[in-house]
């Protein structure tokens, strides 16, 4: 009862939020705290293969063919499989607005753990366009296009636009490929994505692996990758990787704006790592510019066979190589 109730106040609020704001005068901090508490309840039941409008303001595209498709206010739930494109909209903080919206994805992950989903977090100045793969009987969303917002908080309470993934606990690890960027991730991952900023993919727990143009990286908590991008030709906010991913890096300059992440909304809870010490990411360093595996050797995980599976999801034929499937070298950077 009291759950029902905190929803519909956090919801009545959120629907009168451009009115509040003119009359009153809304806040950076209480449309951040205010879309998260109706994300928080009203996506509850958000099922498998499914995305759930949290808050305003979001706009979704159905695929062509498909009726029955009501994206409208909060709590609205479509199929990922009929999606062609989602728009999340940045901070507007004279209208009261913030998009954001909560994703429940199978990925790669087996039938036969229906309640393990991987969850994807939307929020702010995004795009994303899944792709549909060679393989029709795959499930949705294995490969897509993500354009994000950079360096956009509006205030000390706002994380900066982005995408944030979380695999389900002792479900191994899940791939799909964003921007022609193949990832490998078995832990919680912030993906942002502009031409002039590439893409970065920072881990804040567990492991996370890229690979692009036949390089691949890993990712280890503390640490973030870029990969560089280039804008498809007649494609707005449609990117190919440019060259191999770059070395890791640590967040320490990242930190503070990886602690404003909502990580609230995941189902796992998590403390964010803090960034890679210093000896340790040189120790991390030399080991990858010798040439050495992306495992065995601290802060490496122990090495196993394969680090990255050969089968993964692929774009459809492009005016580029989407470095999915070439054999090849280290990243450089």
């Amino acid at each position: 009862m009291f759950r029902s109730i905190r929803w519909w106040g956090a919801a009545l609020a959120l629907c009168l939020a451009p009115a509040l704001a003119q009359a009153q005068g809304f806040t950076c901090p209480n449309i951040v705290e205010t879309a998260l508490e109706v994300v928080d309840q009203s996506c509850a039941e958000t099922g498998r293969n499914q995305v759930c409008y949290g808050s305003i303001r979001l706009s979704a595209q159905p695929k062509p063919g498909v009726t029955n498709f009501e994206f409208r206010k909060t709590g609205d739930l479509v199929g990922v499989a009929d999606l062609q494109k989602l728009i999340a909209s940045p901070m507007n903080v004279e209208a009261g607005e913030w998009g954001v919206a909560l994703m429940r994805l199978q990925a790669n992950l087996p039938d036969t753990l229906p309640g393990q989903n991987v969850t994807f977090i939307l929020f702010g100045d995004v795009e994303l366009t899944p792709v549909e793969t060679a393989d029709t009987a795959a499930p949705p969303m294995q490969a897509f296009y993500l354009r994000t917002g950079v360096g956009d908080a509006r205030c000390e309470e706002a994380p900066e636009s982005g995408l944030l993934v979380q695999t389900p606990e002792g479900a191994g690890e899940v791939v799909f490929n964003i921007n022609g960027v193949d990832v490998q991730m078995g832990s919680t991952v912030f993906f942002q994505a502009d031409e002039a900023e590439g893409m970065t993919v920072s881990t804040l727990e567990g492991l996370a692996y890229v690979r692009a143009n036949g390089g691949e990286q890993i990712i280890v908590p503390g640490t973030w990758v870029r990969v560089a991008l280039a804008r498809l030709p007649d494609a707005a906010g449609l990117f190919q990787p440019l060259g191999l991913p770059e070395l890791p890096r640590a967040y320490e300059e990242r930190a503070r704006m990886l602690r404003r992440l909502p990580v609230r909304l995941l189902q796992r809870r998590i403390e964010i790592a803090p960034p890679l010490r210093r000896e340790m990411l040189d120790r991390l360093l030399n080991h990858l510019r010798s040439g050495g595996a992306l495992c065995g050797e601290t802060p490496l995980p122990p090495c196993r066979l394969p680090l990255l599976p050969t089968a993964l999801p692929t774009l459809p034929a492009l005016p580029f190589d989407p470095g999915g499937l070439l054999p090849g070298g280290r990243g450089g950077g």
